[in-house]
């Protein structure tokens, strides 16, 4: 189990979602899996198909049809006992970043539940990425079983091949750090003083700033930046999490440090 192999200092949640399609903005999740590696006790498994209430126009890889979803409970349904219980946690999928996350966010937006969460990432795509290659199955076979696995795109499948294979990653790179904090630093750079889950904003003392590009080091309070922070909001391609940030700073709100 991951809390024999990782230092968990707080629940560690490995999602996967099954969805109509690739944006979150305009589709919905039909199906999610979650298993939450606690630090000492045994590991709790929840998964669940999810009415998206639209048509399943393109079943991709996951073969979840309209059918399958009829009698299932709807997101906004399933987010309020769901929320809480992924709130604070750490998070861990492949390619949970870019995606699931993302999906997560907009779906708890539409439900109208509150889930300000923020936590460490850890992703099993971007250590392939940065040492093999890049798909669940490809990494299934280079660090768990050659033979590969059955029911890839079920989530509760994927979810517990994650976990596998990140277990074998572990096992291979010895030099890999063991504490959710630095693995989380070393998929996404993640500076100790980020402000936010990715670090694109860090604390510069009490203030928040910029962690990247030409204002990199500027304050988001500077009137100079705020071209960009409108930007970062409404046409970049950021988090929901930093677009909130800049969004709020455009309000005249700005981080404040706990």
């Amino acid at each position: 189990m991951l809390n024999q192999i990782l230092n968990l200092e707080r629940p560690l949640a490995v999602l996967d979602l099954e969805t109509t399609g690739l944006n979150p903005d305009i589709d919905r999740i039909v199906q999610i899996a979650i298993t939450i590696h606690y630090p000492k006790k045994d590991p709790i498994a929840w998964s669940s198909l999810i009415n998206p209430e639209v048509p399943i126009m393109n079943t991709g890889n996951h073969n979840i049809t309209d059918a399958h979803v009829a009698d299932a409970p709807l997101f906004k349904i399933v987010a309020p006992a769901l929320a809480p219980r992924i709130l604070n946690v750490d998070m861990m999928g492949y390619n949970v970043k870019d995606f699931d996350i993302k999906f997560l966010r907009a779906e708890m937006k539409r439900a109208g539940v509150d889930w300000p969460w923020d936590g460490y990432i850890i992703d099993p795509l971007h250590i392939y990425r940065m040492r093999q290659g890049h798909t669940l199955s490809n990494a299934y076979i280079r660090y768990v079983d050659p033979k590969g696995f059955q029911g890839a795109h079920n989530a509760a499948v994927d979810v517990a091949a994650t976990e596998a294979v990140l277990i074998g990653q572990l096992a291979e790179y010895t030099d890999l750090p063991r504490t959710i904090k630095e693995l989380s630093g070393f998929c996404f750079l993640h500076p100790e003083n980020a402000v936010d889950a990715i670090g694109k904003f860090v604390w510069a003392g009490d203030d928040a700033a910029f962690n990247f590009g030409k204002w990199r080091g500027r304050l988001l309070k500077d009137p100079e930046v705020r071209s960009y922070l409108y930007w970062m909001a409404n046409k970049g391609d950021f988090s929901e999490e930093v677009k909130e940030i800049a969004q709020d700073a455009l309000d005249g709100v700005f981080p404040e440090k706990g």
